[in-house]
């Protein structure tokens, strides 16, 4: 029955979103992309900098490599409300930045109601969605360099700084 309504629920807001003629804007990808600095190979990323994958695979190669753990963001980006806040408090925040360096390998999973991802990130993105057991946003997913699974998390007030804080005690850091 929960899982009923929770359905009822997402397609109605689906629903909803399609048709209402204000739409809510996030900013660009390419915004943030272009904010944030390319780290190559072997260079240890300056403070305050990390980079969102959105390709798993990838992800898990430079995580195997470096070592680091993962973490898996599961985000509505242009609906959720809560998604939208996180970014704001805690991933745009200088203090998370700096605060986690870099510690973690950082994986991007949206669902946009409003834009279109390509077919294969779509696929990737539900497959992991599934994998995980994940049923709402913001969710993040924490697994060790190999895959394995340490724990899961979502929206927590109190800022970067305290979100970091709360990361690294998942990782033992």
């Amino acid at each position: 029955m929960k899982q009923f309504l929770l359905l009822a629920l997402v397609a109605t807001s689906a629903v909803y979103a399609q048709t209402n003629n204000t739409k809510m804007s996030a900013p660009s990808e390419n915004g943030k992309a272009q904010q944030q600095e390319k780290v190559q190979s072997g260079q240890r990323p300056q403070s305050g900098t990390f980079k969102w994958y959105t390709n798993f695979d990838e992800a898990s190669m430079v995580a195997s490599q470096s070592r680091r753990p993962m973490v898996l963001y599961f985000t509505g980006s242009d609906w959720c409300g809560w998604c939208k806040k996180m970014d704001q408090e805690v991933f745009a925040s200088s203090e998370f930045q700096n605060a986690v360096g870099g510690k973690y390998i950082f994986v991007k999973l949206d669902f946009p109601m409003n834009s279109k991802l390509p077919e294969s990130e779509m696929r990737q993105n539900a497959q992991l969605k599934q994998r995980y057991g994940v049923t709402g946003y913001p969710t993040l997913v924490l697994i060790d360099s190999e895959g394995s699974f340490i724990g899961e998390t979502g929206y927590r007030s109190g800022g970067g700084r305290s979100y970091a804080e709360w990361l690294d005690t998942f990782f033992g850091k």
